[in-house]
């Protein structure tokens, strides 16, 4: 047991609001016919840059409560062998979550209704229902198999230890070690938790990311674009190397198709792994363009 010799931290209880609220959450759940988020930016529209975005008619909608979450569902949203992406995932099992939190002996998140508002038995503190940023599957790149990770996002600031003091609030850090333990040792599923200096939330890349996005339902002939993709790839072999305006402007020319079409299919291309292009680098108009060693997928 952690903090084993600090006196036994009484945890809140698990009332009729708690278990209400999860009733509510799978009667929601149930009437869309898939996967919900248990909470949605919508509910914390004034607070940071919370947002929500639905990449099709047939995903879920992805809600992000802060920019950090937006560009890692950017990135997962790319990464060839991602799916099934869950955000604000409930872990809807509070009287585990609670066992783990007695086990470790810090205390469980908590909330207490207004004083008045309900009925005696249910005042005072009680469970609150705990959420996970992300939780999705991806396809290990070594062995081929489906796996499942729960994934957490702190901003770099928020888990630095400066001049010998901890900058991590208390119930934060007690509510990632309650987290992180229910996934690895009750769930059996890995966990992780990710931070603003992590590949996958680099701003240039989740930029390039985003603008190739724009162009992932380019409508085009299969014969202009097979032509297009031809071209982009010889040219890239070509030395010295091209920038983006200028390699555009190259394919156009061969193609006879617009530049402004082109531009298009360069970034179509791209989403759809027609093309494997650096993505780390910025990718302007005056920038250079490299050629990416390998394609991107989601590993640890």
């Amino acid at each position: 047991m952690k903090n084993a010799n600090q006196p036994k931290i009484k945890q809140p209880r698990v009332t009729e609001l708690t278990e209400n609220k999860i009733e509510a959450y799978l009667e929601r759940r149930d009437f869309e016919g898939k996967y919900v988020s248990y909470k949605t930016a919508r509910q914390f529209s004034s607070v940071g840059n919370a947002s929500s975005e639905q990449l099709g008619a047939d995903s879920a909608r992805h809600e992000y409560f802060s920019d950090l979450e937006r560009r890692f569902g950017i990135t997962l949203s790319y990464l060839k062998n991602v799916s099934a992406v869950k955000t604000q995932y409930p872990l809807l099992d509070v009287d585990t979550t609670l066992k783990v939190a007695s086990r470790l002996n810090i205390p469980h998140p908590r909330y207490a209704p207004k004083s008045g508002l309900v009925k005696e038995e249910n005042q005072g503190y009680q469970a609150a229902i705990m959420t996970t940023d992300f939780f999705f599957q991806y396809v290990d790149v070594i062995t081929g198999e489906i796996k499942k990770i729960a994934v957490s996002l702190k901003y770099d600031n928020d888990i630095a230890v400066e001049d010998g003091s901890d900058r991590v609030i208390g119930r934060t850090r007690d509510k990632l070690e309650i987290e992180g333990t229910y996934w690895l040792e009750e769930r059996k599923s890995e966990f992780r938790l990710i931070t603003s200096s992590h590949w996958s939330v680099n701003p240039v890349l989740v930029k390039n990311i985003d603008t190739a996005r724009r162009f992932r339902d380019l409508d085009i002939p299969h014969s202009l674009l097979r032509a297009s993709q031809i071209a982009f790839l010889e040219e890239l072999q070509r030395t010295p190397r091209y920038r983006l305006a200028d390699l555009i402007y190259k394919v156009s020319l061969r193609t006879v198709i617009s530049f402004e079409k082109t531009f298009a299919i360069f970034w179509y291309l791209i989403w759809h792994k027609g093309l494997q292009i650096d993505l780390f680098r910025p990718l302007a108009d005056a920038s250079f363009v490299f050629v990416a060693k390998e394609d991107f997928a989601w590993a640890w």
